[in-house]
């Protein structure tokens, strides 16, 4: 029994959550229970361009040897693999074995993420598997879900459910309005110290949820920042600073300068685009500062 526990579980839990469930097999009854824990979803950019230029065969091998390299990490910080859907993967931090730092394991496993697809990248590009990079975009959320066992007695899928795990999804695609690559919650931001290096954003209002978030864009661990990349985020959120007391005029100039010192810095060209409109357009006197998204 414990045997088949290992090879049934082991393509999708770290071996510590392995070891727990067979010290505690109950853990696997049909059910769910609400924890405080943390949710990822990743999803690669137009990979439906991608995927229309490669035959099947090539297709799935491809899919393979990313997704492959992407779950090794998030089980490597004892995270859990939900389910893949497509390129995408969606995993959790915290069960079914409870632990405080699951944010932080989250937050690691995004940023690793981020380097082992520059890995992979080099490899396909070498080797002409993929005719473009795979680039992956990452939503963070840190909540009470429901986690368990749903389905029937003799199909269950071990998953989680709720408002926050819907957050942690539209998280990963908000990323496109800002030209980031990571975005994590408020909650999340809060769990994880001074470990890294986090950028704020906006409070927004995603599609179907109408709590106010504040976002925080993960950047990289705190202990590899430059002097000057250091520098460079404290003139951004001076800038954002700015834009917050609605003077369109002054904070574009700040976001335009930033931008011509690092052109390829997504984020600085969406505030731009933002400091535009308002001047063009200024919201409403009694905008409360909360941008409501209308894209997932």
């Amino acid at each position: 029994e414990k045997s088949f526990l290992r090879k049934a579980f082991g393509t999708y839990l770290s071996g510590d959550v392995i070891n727990e469930i067979i010290s505690d097999p109950s853990m696997l009854r049909l059910g769910g229970q609400k924890k405080w824990i943390t949710a990822m979803f990743t999803d690669v950019r137009g990979f439906s361009t991608i995927s229309e230029l490669l035959d099947a065969e090539q297709l799935v091998k491809l899919l393979n040897v990313y997704l492959s390299g992407m779950s090794d990490i998030v089980l490597e910080h004892r995270g859990t693999i939900d389910k893949y859907e497509g390129d995408a993967i969606i995993s959790f931090f915290g069960a079914p074995v409870n632990y405080k730092e699951h944010a932080l394991q989250a937050c690691r496993s995004a940023i690793m993420m981020k380097r082992k697809e520059v890995e992979l990248n080099a490899r396909f590009l070498a080797d002409g598997s993929s005719p473009n990079p795979l680039l992956t975009r990452i939503g963070l959320n840190t909540g009470d879900m429901v986690v368990g066992n749903m389905g029937t007695e003799r199909k269950m899928d071990y998953t989680i459910m709720g408002n926050a795990v819907n957050l942690a999804a539209r998280l990963e695609g908000v990323n496109k309005q800002y030209g980031s690559w990571i975005l994590m919650s408020d909650d999340t931001y809060k769990e994880t110290g001074d470990e890294f290096l986090g950028r704020r954003f906006d409070k927004v209002r995603v599609v179907g949820i109408n709590t106010p978030v504040q976002l925080w864009e993960l950047i990289d661990f705190r202990s590899e920042a430059t002097p000057d990349f250091l520098d460079y985020l404290g003139r951004f959120d001076a800038a954002h600073e700015v834009f917050d007391a609605k003077d369109w005029k002054k904070s574009l100039k700040l976001f335009q300068a930033l931008s011509s010192e690092r052109p390829d810095d997504g984020p600085a060209r969406s505030y731009i685009k933002k400091c535009e409109v308002f001047l063009q357009k200024p919201p409403a006197p009694d905008w409360d500062g909360v941008f409501s998204l209308t894209e997932k």
